[in-house]
C-alpha cells in the first residue's frame, strides 16, 4: 500500500504542457515579432523546461508512506515496525499514527523528530505522527483504512 499525491502532479503536467504549446503557437504565428519571440520562448522555457524538471523532481519525492510486511516506511524518516504501531486513525484533515514506543522510530528518524516533538504532536492531535490531507492524495480516512488493511494480524 502506497500513499502518494501524484494526481495533482498529473494536473500540473497538463497545465505546463498547455502553456508550453501556447508558447510554441505564439512563436509560430509571427516569429519575427519581438514580443512574440520573448513571450513564446519564455513560455516554452519556463513551463516546458522548468515545469518539466520540477514535475520529475516532485514525482520522485511524492511517495509519503509505504506499508509492507515490515511496517510503514515514512519518506525521509525511516521505518516504523508494526510492533511499534499502536493505532492508525484519521479525522477530516489528518492521518495519524500513534506509537507504542518511540525509540525504534527515533533511531532512524532525522533530527527534526525528537521525543519532545512527538509528545507535543500527541498532545495537540492524539497521534505521534500526522500527515495533512493535502499530502496524501486521498482522504485521510481512506489512507488510514488502507494502512490498517496492510497491517499483519
Amino acid at each position: 500500500m502506497i500513499v502518494t499525491p501524484r494526481g495533482k502532479l498529473v494536473g500540473l503536467a497538463v497545465v505546463c504542457a498547455v502553456f508550453t504549446a501556447m508558447g510554441a503557437i505564439v512563436l509560430a504565428v509571427h516569429p519575427t515579432a519581438t514580443l512574440n519571440l520573448i513571450v513564446g520562448v519564455g513560455a516554452m522555457a519556463f513551463f516546458g523546461i522548468g515545469g518539466g524538471a520540477s514535475i520529475v523532481s516532485q514525482w520522485r519525492r511524492s511517495t509519503v508512506l509505504v506499508a509492507d510486511d515490515d511496517g510503514i516506511r515514512v519518506r525521509g524518516a525511516g521505518t516504523i515496525a508494526w510492533a511499534d504501531v499502536d493505532r492508525i486513525g484519521s479525522n477530516a484533515s489528518l492521518l495519524g499514527i500513534r506509537l507504542r514506543g518511540t525509540a525504534g522510530f527515533l533511531a532512524g528518524a532525522p533530527k527534526e523528530h525528537t521525543a519532545e516533538s512527538l509528545r507535543a504532536t500527541r498532545t495537540a492531535t492524539g497521534w505521534d505522527l500526522t500527515w495533512p490531507a493535502a499530502l496524501l492524495g486521498r482522504p485521510p480516512r481512506e489512507a488510514a483504512t488502507a494502512l490498517q488493511g496492510r497491517r499483519p494480524r
